[in-house]
């Protein structure tokens, strides 16, 4: 496996003195990352964790396009700008040298192989500043990212190729072809296992102690992802089980009124979410945003959310959501746009409320009355009227109605209605094949793990 050769020193030193956003992309293919230097102390092991949680943060992946992609491919936001390389998502008729496909994708592996050099070093430092705890804590938190990043690929690509150890040479790249998607989730839960059971060490029976700050993963984070990829896999026991450890520990809580959840920061209605600044920020806002608010409007809310959002019946609260310009209607999540420092939220309790409602329902031995009280609890904090219903085919759309408006512009709604099995009926795609983005082309040119055969269908 031929791929991106990036010095590891170049990111530790860059870490220590601040998390940055910026892209950094090479000519190679994706997948591995030169270890100039191996970790040797405390500090560099702290300073090389910043430094994975920077490449999250970029604007190839959750500081803009990973999101982004999945909302303009599905109905909640349309494409109006000047980029086609976004327009294709908006179609559905993406090319296998999408520019931003070829970005994301290869800004996802440099979180993994930072991630890998942390999971492979920080066991062997003799460092007396580097305690039993924060060693544990080191490799939690290394594992849950290399974990989500091997989740976002899998549900957006499928199989990914499975670097787990790190590349210190071509050679030590080689020989890594493109596993299934089964494989793929299979390594998801692999991490979110390690990354669960040094946390607990960590948390030593104080639960929820490692939850400090919602900018950095914690127990909760391992519990709510879990979560939603038990929802994924189906396992509505598991599903239910792990959101409601995440609720009943009451570190993550429901905040009101709603608008705080948007126009607060850190606040306690995140599990997750990515922290930017002003010198570190993001494109979020800017490319929401119209010219009036400093913004280029690269896109603009799809019209049935739109609508949704501001029917006082339906949106509630969360009409804020949208924003007008004279005639021109916005989306505004997103409106920092003079310090750049909206939040990314990858975790929200709200999402873990919608999560077990949609596993009662569908589990074995259905409770609605417990799904329909998680519902509740989110239409009550929109400041909208509860729901009476008592059916499941009713309750079902009520949850994908609240998640598309409660999550909305999170990221969410593409992979809901592909894995729910609505997507043709909702979006009107008629080719399956389109329910995955391509491999970019070219890595399938230039790695020599990978030929024709490993393109997904379609592309």
């Amino acid at each position: 496996m031929k791929t991106i050769l990036t010095s590891y020193k170049t990111f530790v030193l860059a870490a220590a003195v601040l998390f940055s956003s910026c892209d950094l992309l090479e000519p190679d293919p994706a997948t591995e990352v030169l270890s100039s230097t191996a970790l040797v102390d405390a500090r560099g092991a702290q300073a090389a964790l910043l430094g994975t949680y920077s490449e999250l943060q970029s604007n190839s992946y959750y500081g803009l396009d990973y999101p982004a992609l999945s909302y303009l491919s599905s109905d909640e936001a349309e494409s109006i700008g000047s980029f086609d390389f976004y327009r294709q998502f908006d179609r559905n008729g993406i090319q296998s040298e999408n520019s931003s496909i070829l970005s994301t994708w290869r800004q996802i592996y440099r979180v993994i192989n930072l991630a890998n050099n942390l999971i492979a070093d920080v066991p062997a430092i003799q460092d007396p500043a580097l305690t039993d705890n924060l060693r544990k804590s080191i490799l939690a938190e290394a594992h849950f990212l290399r974990g989500l990043a091997y989740f976002d690929i899998a549900r957006a690509w499928g199989g990914a190729q499975l670097v787990l150890t790190p590349t210190d040479s071509k050679l030590d790249g080689q020989g890594i072809g493109r596993s299934t998607k089964a494989e793929t989730y299979a390594q998801v839960l692999s991490d979110l296992n390690q990354a669960e059971q040094f946390f607990t060490e960590v948390e030593n029976g104080a639960v929820g102690a490692s939850y400090t700050t919602p900018a950095r993963a914690s127990l909760l984070a391992v519990w709510a992802l879990k979560a939603r990829f038990y929802l994924y896999q189906e396992n509505w026991t598991e599903a239910e089980n792990y959101a409601t450890k995440v609720i009943e520990v009451k570190k993550a809580q429901l905040v009101f009124p709603y608008e705080q959840t948007i126009q607060g920061l850190l606040t306690p209605e995140s599990i997750l979410e990515l922290a930017y600044t002003t010198a570190n920020g993001n494109s979020h806002a800017s490319y929401w945003l119209p010219s009036s608010s400093g913004g280029r409007l690269e896109w603009i809310p799809g019209q049935t959310i739109t609508s949704e959002l501001r029917n006082p019946a339906v949106g509630g609260a969360r009409s804020i959501l949208i924003g007008t310009s004279g005639a021109i209607v916005y989306g505004k999540k997103y409106f920092r746009n003079g310090t750049s420092d909206d939040p990314a939220f990858l975790l929200r309790i709200s999402e873990q409320y919608l999560i077990r409602a949609e596993a009662r329902v569908k589990k074995a031995a259905p409770d609605l009355a417990g799904a329909l009280a998680d519902v509740n609890a989110i239409r009550e904090r929109a400041r909208l009227e509860k729901l009476t219903l008592t059916d499941a085919p009713g309750l079902l759309l009520a949850i994908e109605q609240e998640r598309k408006l409660e999550l909305a512009f999170e990221g969410h709604r593409w992979f809901d209605l592909i894995r729910t099995g609505r997507a043709q009926a909702v979006l009107g795609i008629t080719d399956p094949n389109k329910f995955l983005y391509p491999i970019p082309n070219a890595d399938i040119v230039a790695d020599p793990d990978l030929g024709p055969e490993d393109q997904n269908p379609g592309y």
